[in-house]
C-alpha cells in the first residue's frame, strides 16, 4: 500500500435512510485513514425519507427509481444478480479493501459475498435479525439453515445490533470471536441539545399542554406494531390517570381502524401527528412526553428505543424488541412485557405513570444509554472488525510510513 493511500471501505445498503446517515458521517470523521464509500442498491425504501447524502460519506446509487421493497421478489432475481455484477466491477475499479454487506436477501448481495470470498476481500455481514424473530419451522427452517449457514461461513465476520442478534447468528454457526456490535444509532447530540424554540414550536403545533403528562408511540400504523394493544391499554388506565394523554406519531393503513377503536370521551386525549420525517421535530415531541411505548409483536432492533433513552423518557417495550434487550432495564428505566399480553401492558403502564415512579425511571434512562454506548459503539465495532481482518494493522503501518517520510 503506497504511503498516503487510503484503502476503500464500502458499506452496501439497500437505500438511503436518515437513521444510517449519522453513523456513516461518524465513520468518515473518526476513521480518517480509510476512504468511506456508501453504496445504495435502490433509491427508495418503505418510507418517504427526504434527505440528501453528503459528499463525505461517498454516496453512490446503483438503483435509480427502484424500491428496495422489490429486491427479494422472484421476478427480480436476474435484475438483482446483474446489479451485483455492476457493483463488483465498481469495487474492483475503486480498490475496495473491506466490505460491509447490509443484509443478504437478494441475488446480487449473495453474488457479491461469494466474489469477496473468492478474492480474499474481508466481507462482514450486517444483520439486524434477532433470535425472537426466528420462527421458521419444517422445510422452511431447513432451507433457511442451509442459506444462512452458507452466508455466515462465506463472510469474514458478522455485525449485529445487539445480544439478541448475536444469539441469532450463533444459531447459524457464527463464532463469538467474529461477531461485532454495529448497531443503528440516531444523532444523539441532536436529541440532547435540541433548541428550546423547536420544542416550543411542536408544543404549539400539536397543542401539547404543559400541565399534561404524555405517553408517546412512534412508528408505522401497521398490524405488527400492535398500536391497537396500546390503545386498549390506555383506555384501561384512562380513568385512573386523568392527567395523561397518548400521542401517536406515524401513519399507515390502520389509522382509521385505530381511531374508530377509541370511545368518544377519550378522543380529545389522543393526539395523532401523522408521519414526521424531521428528527428535530420528532425529538421535540419526545422531550414533551414522559413515556415511550413500543408494543410490537416483533422488532429486529427499533431505533425509537435509542431515541427515547436519549430524550430521557421512561420506556415500555414488548420483550421481542432487539433494542429493548440493551436499553430497557425492567423496573429501572421502564418496563418489559410479553408480546401481545394486554393485561401485562396495562400493568406496566400503570407502573410507569405512577407519580412516585415516573421521574426516577426517566432519569435512569441516561445511565442505561451511556452504558450501552460504551459496550455497543458501532464505530468501535467497525475498528475491531478491521483489526480482526488485518486492515487496522495495515492502516497503522501506512500512517507510520507517512510520519517517517
Amino acid at each position: 500500500m503506497e504511503p498516503g493511500h487510503r484503502p476503500g471501505v464500502a458499506i452496501i445498503s439497500n437505500s438511503q435512510t436518515p437513521y444510517r446517515l449519522h453513523l456513516h458521517q461518524r465513520i468518515a470523521a473518526e476513521i480518517p485513514q480509510i476512504k468511506l464509500w456508501s453504496l445504495y442498491t435502490h433509491e427508495t425504501s418503505n418510507a418517504n425519507w427526504a434527505f440528501a447524502a453528503p459528499a463525505e460519506i461517498g454516496p453512490v446509487l446503483f438503483g435509480k427509481g427502484e424500491s428496495s421493497q422489490d429486491q427479494d421478489k422472484p421476478r427480480y432475481i436476474l435484475r438483482e444478480w446483474r446489479r451485483g455484477g455492476r457493483i463488483i466491477r465498481w469495487l474492483q475499479e475503486h480498490d475496495i479493501r473491506f466490505v460491509v454487506m447490509m443484509g443478504y436477501n437478494d441475488a446480487g448481495r449473495m453474488r457479491i459475498i461469494r466474489w469477496c470470498k473468492r478474492k480474499g476481500i474481508p466481507c462482514f455481514l450486517f444483520g439486524d435479525s434477532n433470535i425472537h424473530g426466528d420462527t421458521a419451522t419444517g422445510m422452511k427452517a431447513k432451507l433457511k439453515k442451509i442459506v444462512v449457514g452458507w452466508v455466515v461461513r462465506s463472510c469474514t465476520g458478522i455485525f449485529t445490533c445487539g445480544t439478541l442478534g448475536q444469539a441469532y447468528f450463533a444459531k447459524y454457526g457464527a463464532a463469538s470471536d467474529r461477531m461485532f456490535f454495529f448497531p443503528y444509532e440516531p444523532d444523539y447530540g441532536l436529541i440532547e441539545r435540541l433548541p428550546a424554540q423547536t420544542i416550543e414550536l411542536m408544543q404549539k403545533k400539536f397543542e401539547l399542554m404543559p400541565q399534561r403528562h404524555r405517553i408517546v408511540y412512534s412508528g408505522r400504523l401497521v398490524g405488527v406494531k400492535r398500536v391497537d394493544l396500546l390503545i386498549d391499554a390506555f383506555i384501561a388506565i384512562a380513568d385512573r390517570r386523568p392527567d395523561w394523554d397518548l400521542v401517536i406519531v406515524g401513519e399507515g393503513p390502520l389509522r382509521q381502524t385505530l381511531q374508530a377503536r377509541l370511545p368518544a370521551e377519550l378522543a380529545a386525549r389522543i393526539i395523532w401527528t401523522g408521519f414526521i420525517d424531521d428528527q428535530a421535530a420528532l425529538s421535540a415531541i419526545y422531550r414533551l412526553s414522559d413515556v415511550l411505548v413500543l408494543p410490537s409483536d416483533f422488532e429486529p432492533w427499533a431505533l425509537v428505543i435509542n431515541e427515547a433513552a436519549a430524550a430521557n423518557l421512561a420506556i415500555v417495550s414488548s420483550s421481542v424488541v432487539g433494542a429493548a434487550a440493551e436499553l430497557v432495564q425492567d423496573g429501572v428505566n421502564g418496563r418489559v412485557f410479553p408480546r401481545g399480553d394486554l393485561a401485562k401492558l396495562t400493568e406496566c403502564l400503570l407502573d410507569v405513570t405512577d407519580r412516585s415512579r415516573t421521574e426516577n425511571m426517566k432519569a435512569a434512562s441516561a445511565g442505561v444509554l451511556a452504558d450501552w454506548r460504551k459496550r455497543g459503539d458501532p464505530v468501535q465495532g467497525l475498528r475491531e472488525a478491521m483489526r480482526y481482518a488485518g486492515i487496522i494493522g495495515k492502516l497503522q503501518q501506512n500512517s507510520d510510513k507517512m510520519l517517517i517520510g
